[in-house]
C-alpha cells in the first residue's frame, strides 16, 4: 500500500529524515544516513533522496553540504519524535 503516493520505505526514510532535521537543526550526511539505517551502500540513499526530490517530498540545495530540505509538502507526513527528546 502506498501511502501519501510513496512506498512504505520512502514514507520511513522521510521521517527519518525530518526527525534527524527537527533534532539536529541541519540534515545528515550520507555516510551518517548510512550507518545510522543499516545500509551497505550509498547509492540506496541516493535512490531514495531522488525518489523523494522527484515527488516533491524533499529538495536539495545545490553547492552546500547537508542541503536537504523538507519540503512543505513532505512535512505533510509528519515528524515523530522520540519521547524524552
Amino acid at each position: 500500500m502506498k501511502e501519501f503516493g510513496l512506498t512504505p520505505k520512502q514514507v520511513k526514510f522521510l521521517r527519518f529524515l525530518a526527525n534527524f532535521i527537527d533534532q539536529n537543526g541541519y540534515s545528515p550526511s550520507y555516510e551518517e544516513m548510512k550507518q545510522l539505517l543499516n545500509y551497505r551502500s550509498k547509492s540506496r540513499i541516493h535512490t531514495l533522496i531522488h525518489a523523494l526530490k522527484k515527488r516533491g517530498y524533499v529538495r536539495l540545495l545545490p553547492y552546500s553540504w547537508r542541503s536537504i530540505m523538507i519540503t512543505p509538502k513532505g512535512s505533510k507526513i509528519g515528524i515523530t519524535r522520540v519521547p524524552g527528546k
